[in-house]
This record gives C-alpha cells, sequence and structure tokens, in this order.
C-alpha cells in the first residue's frame, strides 16, 4: 500500500503555502470556539439571530473546538477537515435560509476550501483522490459488494429528496416552511442536492462529491438540531457514503481516521 509523503520530501515553499492555507482558517474556527465559551453579547446576538437558543451556544462550541483541534493534528488531520466539512455546511445553511448576502453565504466555503487546500498540498494521497479519483488498488470482491451497499443505501432518499425540492411538492414547501427558509431557496438546494448525488456516484468524482455531500448533510443536520429534533439520518448518511468509499479505496483507509 502506498503511504503518505513524508512532511521532509516536501519543498519548504509548498511546506510553508500548506501551514498557511490550514492555519488561517484553523485559527479563525478557533477564536469562533472561545467565543461560542465565553458568549460576549455578540456572539450570543449573532447566534440568536441565526435562528438558534442561547443554550446551543456551548455546544456548538464544544464541536466546533474538538473538529478544529482533530484537524490541526497531523494523523488525523483529514478526519478533520471532513467533520468541519459538516460544520460549515451547517453554517453555510444558517445564511442561506435567512437570506442573506452572497459573502456570509460563501464565506463558509472559502473557509472549506482553504482546509482541505492546507492538506492537499501536503498530503500525497489526496491529490489521487481530489478534485479526480484516479484507479485504485483491487479489493476483494467481498469488501466491493459491502462498499457499494453502503454507498448505494442512502441515495433512494436522497434522489427523492431532491425530486420533491425541485418539482414543489407539497411536503417539500411544508417543510422549508416549517424550518424558515425563503421559497426561492427550494429550487437551488434541490439542485445542489442532485449534482453532489451524480458527482458522488461518479467513481472518478466519488472522493469530492462526498465532501460536497458532507457540507449539504451538515446543514441538515444544523437544521433538525436548531429546532431540537434527531438527526440520526443526516449523520447516517454521512457515515454510510464515507464508508462505502472508505472500503474500496486503500489510499482513503491510509487517511482515515488517521494517517498510517
Amino acid at each position: 500500500m502506498q503511504t503518505a509523503k513524508p512532511i521532509s520530501a516536501i519543498s519548504n515553499s509548498q511546506l510553508w503555502a500548506s501551514r498557511v492555507l490550514s492555519g488561517l482558517p484553523a485559527l479563525f474556527l478557533l477564536f469562533d470556539a472561545a467565543g461560542k465559551f465565553a458568549k460576549p453579547a455578540v456572539v450570543v446576538e449573532t447566534t440568536v439571530k441565526l435562528g438558534y437558543p442561547e443554550h446551543l451556544i456551548l455546544p456548538i462550541g464544544a464541536v466546533l473546538l474538538v473538529c478544529t483541534i482533530i484537524y490541526l493534528i497531523p494523523r488525523t488531520a483529514v478526519l478533520g477537515a471532513i467533520l468541519l466539512t459538516g460544520y460549515l455546511g451547517g453554517a453555510v445553511n444558517s445564511h442561506v435560509r435567512l437570506g442573506e448576502g452572497w459573502f456570509p453565504i460563501l464565506f463558509p466555503v472559502l473557509v472549506g476550501a482553504m482546509l482541505w487546500g492546507g492538506l492537499y498540498l501536503r498530503e500525497s494521497q489526496l491529490p489521487a483522490l481530489v478534485p479526480l479519483t484516479t484507479k485504485s488498488g483491487t479489493v476483494s470482491k467481498k469488501m466491493l459488494w459491502s462498499s457499494w451497499v453502503l454507498s448505494l443505501l442512502p441515495m433512494p432518499l436522497l434522489f427523492l429528496s431532491a425530486y420533491f425540492k425541485l418539482s414543489g411538492a407539497p411536503q417539500a414547501v411544508e417543510g422549508f416552511t416549517k424550518y424558515g427558509y425563503p421559497p426561492q431557496s427550494l429550487l437551488i438546494i434541490g439542485i445542489v442536492e442532485v449534482l453532489c448525488t451524480v458527482l458522488y456516484l461518479i467513481p472518478q468524482t466519488a472522493v469530492l462529491g462526498a465532501i460536497l455531500l458532507t457540507g449539504y448533510l451538515g446543514g441538515a443536520i444544523s437544521t433538525h438540531f436548531r429546532v431540537g429534533e434527531p438527526f440520526f439520518i443526516p449523520l447516517l448518511f454521512g457515515i454510510l457514503l464515507w464508508g462505502g468509499l472508505y472500503l474500496r479505496d486503500e489510499r482513503l483507509r491510509s487517511l482515515i481516521p488517521w494517517r498510517k
């Protein structure tokens, strides 16, 4: 099995560029987490404005802190990036729901891109996985079939959910109204859901699709978490999507849950 390139094999310029790309968003996220623990008036006001009750500020801060620490530990950095992608998907979701401008919506996307960009420059396995996944080594038929079962289990519900959004089905409209989303976001979110799911199903873009779906499912988790509903289904979908890829690509197994 191919192992990750040691840090010493990376040029100094590439190493420093990766550290800057990873360090800047990580510092911002640590500062954000600290603000949630300190709970100054501006943090409480902003969080409540986003629709989250004040008593959820500390749990959100704890989740953010743990995910960021996991990202900052070199051996678990890829796992941390996956977890933070879900968290940032929740941030995007909150701004979309409030109908805010492009900058608040795209800023978490930029943070996520920087987190992955830093890893991309220093983890030799990632360029072979993202944006296009090259062919990996062979796996047993049993593992291959198991991986596709895991990957395909969430597909019917994801496509059905997208269909309801794209068709403007009463169930989707009622749900969006209940959770406070503007009606015009229904079609856009449906398109995003379809595109991310299709990317995941294409072997050459499966890892990219998994990253994008992680952000999408993070938004779903944040929606249910905000109103005190169970969020087991989107969390399970994320585990299944990554679990399927994990079983059929040895390079992911060398990076998750920790770098071998």
